[in-house]
């Protein structure tokens, strides 16, 4: 598959913290990174990260989650009773803020991100209810227990440990239907315009309908074409305002070039993903 990920590279609300970890080359199409227990910062005799119970960025005390168009599977266990269980998190368009309560001392996690485009390609199961799922990994990925969450815990480093999600998830890709070539096009119009793209647009340049285009992308994502494009508009912006660049030197270069019809229609739009102003949320990400 083409990789779309050279297209586009989502970004949280703190980009800047730690615990995220690149994928294989072969799967950075559809990984956007792995994520969870920090490993510690000296590695072990075997010249691998050695593993740790410190928290994770993602779920730090406090921490907001942005929609990121991304989906994960968080797999986490008890290192002292064995009990262990995994979630699923679906496409999230609204802001919303982690339990305070970060990771407790003897609890590990581990989690695949994915990037939206990809997870059809492992899951066991149509992706028209995820908006906003949080829920059991085993709804979608009934193999996902037995073949990789029961072995994370005996892994005694982080790179044992992606090894061997990387060696399952390639298995899943082995055992994958085709891909669909219509839903791949629009996905890959849409990253180019950097969501800024109308469904016709899409349709014309997928040579699909609106109806087929609708039905793609709520089966293989969860949202439609339109709440897609609106996300990943977000994030392009995001993105360049948390690391601008000489083509926008200022809010009024957003505004444009991402097709806002005014600075307040900026703004709303921004704080209705963001949960915060642009302001604010540079404040937040610590710029």
């Amino acid at each position: 598959m083409y990789n779309l990920a050279e297209l586009y590279y989502p970004i949280t609300a703190r980009p800047g913290g730690t615990g995220e970890f690149s994928p294989s080359k072969a799967l950075r199409p559809y990984i956007r990174c792995y994520w969870g227990t920090v490993p510690a910062p000296e590695a072990d005799p075997a010249g691998s990260l050695a593993l740790t119970d410190k928290s994770d960025s993602r779920r730090a005390a406090g921490e907001i989650i942005i929609p990121d168009t991304c989906m994960d599977i968080i797999w986490e266990w008890d290192t002292a009773t064995g009990a262990a269980g995994g979630v699923f998190c679906g496409i999230n368009d609204t802001p919303f803020e982690v339990d305070g309560d970060g990771q407790t001392a003897g609890r590990q996690r581990f989690a695949i991100r994915f990037h939206f485009w990809a997870v059809h390609l492992f899951a066991d199961e149509h992706l028209r209810d995820v908006k906003n799922f949080y829920g059991e990994v085993d709804r979608y990925f009934r193999s996902f227990r037995k073949e990789l969450g029961e072995r994370l815990a005996a892994a005694r480093t982080l790179t044992e440990r992606i090894a061997w999600t990387e060696e399952y998830l390639l298995r899943c890709l082995d055992n994958a239907g085709s891909v669909n070539n219509g839903l791949m096009n629009a996905v890959h119009a849409l990253l180019q315009a950097k969501g800024v793209k109308t469904v016709s647009g899409l349709s014309a340049e997928s040579v699909l309908s609106s109806r087929q285009l609708e039905r793609l992308f709520r089966d293989y994502i969860g949202i439609s074409p339109k709440q897609t494009a609106d996300l990943v508009r977000f994030q392009n912006v995001w993105r360049n305002l948390y690391c601008p660049t000489p083509q926008f030197r200022d809010i009024q270069d957003l505004v444009h070039s991402f097709g806002y019809s005014d600075q307040s229609h900026f703004n709303n739009s921004f704080k209705r993903f963001a949960g915060r102003t642009p302001r604010e949320a540079l404040v937040y990400a610590g710029k």
